[in-house]
């Protein structure tokens, strides 16, 4: 059966998929991640199948998931399962007679073994991700709702960041305040880093106390409709001696950080982008402090394509790409920096749309 209501995103983002199988020639597709079956469908539940087919596209899930189904998902006919699920999709493809079933290529070992016994079977890389990546008027809504929520959040607890605080209680703030700006899911564990810890890009906040002199990485993100945001800014803690080479590596990568941004244009590579921050930092003498990528993709997930990386040369920037910029320099026994910021590419440019100053704050 079909829901009542119709969804114009949802019903425009599943004709895509249709397009794009056939242009591949590619018949049935079974779609296993959640996330690209909210995208596509609406669907928030925990256990769902897509299978886009003869034109058609079909939703399985489970009695649990019965109402909900109706009620949020879009542009395709609902099938409720029975016991296993895996067989039940077996069944329905069997008697439309499908022979040759294309399967996302993150699908587990043992589902695929399941579907090999009967089909001809071809995996698909990135199919739904490569539609996800150019994000429409409101994805980007909500992703800049979501900025606007992490950015509110951090402003409200900055005043009780101070010295003799620690990462964990930093951390719990932060987390407290974004709960109370309407944020209904942190998008992942906020890096709350001070001192030495700050050196490691990924550090889990401690009960390292904030001293004078410390070098503070706090990385958080917010959320909006399912949909994340993601930024970075580095503090130095007052007071302190020795500061100067704290304050070098900062002035680095905030001039690595305007650069890649700077840089970014419409039909360039990934790997171009990349390149604007990390020759700027290897010509500054810390090429081997920096070792992650400078950006990534988000949306729907904190991780998700452009990975604006070395070696993601194939990869050409487009419209309404949204993505990270965030070169760092991390040096062991002195400290870290990083400075994360979220863009959008609009025309021949990017719009930079995370707002919070960039330049060194002293607490």
């Amino acid at each position: 059966m079909l829901p009542e209501q119709t969804d114009d995103n949802a019903i425009c983002r599943v004709d895509k998929l249709k397009a794009w199988l056939s242009s591949k020639r590619a018949g049935a597709f079974l779609i296993t991640n959640l996330t690209n079956i909210k995208y596509l469908t609406g669907f928030t539940g925990s256990s769902g199948y897509l299978l886009a087919a003869g034109g058609k596209a079909y939703f399985f899930t489970d009695f649990r998931y019965k109402e909900q189904s109706v009620a949020e998902t879009r542009s395709c006919d609902i099938m409720i399962t029975k016991k296993d699920a895996i067989k039940f999709i077996i069944n329905f493809l069997e008697k439309k007679k499908i022979k040759n079933l294309s399967f996302e290529d993150t699908i587990s070992y043992r589902t695929y073994a399941q579907f090999k016994q009967r089909f001809q079977l071809r995996a698909l890389r990135d199919t739904v991700e490569n539609i996800r990546i150019k994000k429409d008027a409101e994805e980007l809504r909500h992703i800049k709702i979501a900025v606007q929520r992490a950015e509110s959040a951090l402003e409200e607890i900055k005043p009780r960041i101070k010295a003799g605080v620690t990462e964990k209680a930093i951390a719990s703030m932060l987390g407290e305040s974004l709960k109370a700006q309407g944020v209904e899911k942190i998008p992942f564990d906020i890096i709350v880093a001070a001192g030495r810890h700050s050196s490691m890009p990924h550090a889990r906040p401690t009960e390292k106390v904030l001293e004078k002199g410390d070098l503070l990485i706090i990385d958080w993100g917010g959320e909006s409709g399912g949909y994340y945001s993601d930024m970075t800014r580095t503090f130095l803690i007052g007071g302190g001696n020795d500061l100067g080479k704290k304050k070098e590596i900062y002035d680095i990568v905030l001039k690595a950080n305007k650069r890649a941004r700077d840089s970014i244009t419409k039909g360039q590579s990934a790997a171009d982008v990349d390149s604007a921050a990390r020759t700027l930092i290897a010509a500054a003498g810390f090429g081997r402090y920096f070792g992650h990528s400078t950006g990534h993709g988000i949306g729907m997930e904190v991780h998700e394509q452009p990975y604006i990386s070395a070696v993601n040369k194939k990869q050409k920037i487009e419209e309404n790409m949204v993505f990270t910029i965030e070169p760092g320099i991390y040096i062991p026994d002195i400290g870290g920096v990083r400075i994360e910021d979220m863009v959008c590419v609009t025309g021949q440019s990017a719009e930079t749309i995370t707002n919070l100053t960039r330049n060194l704050e002293i607490l």
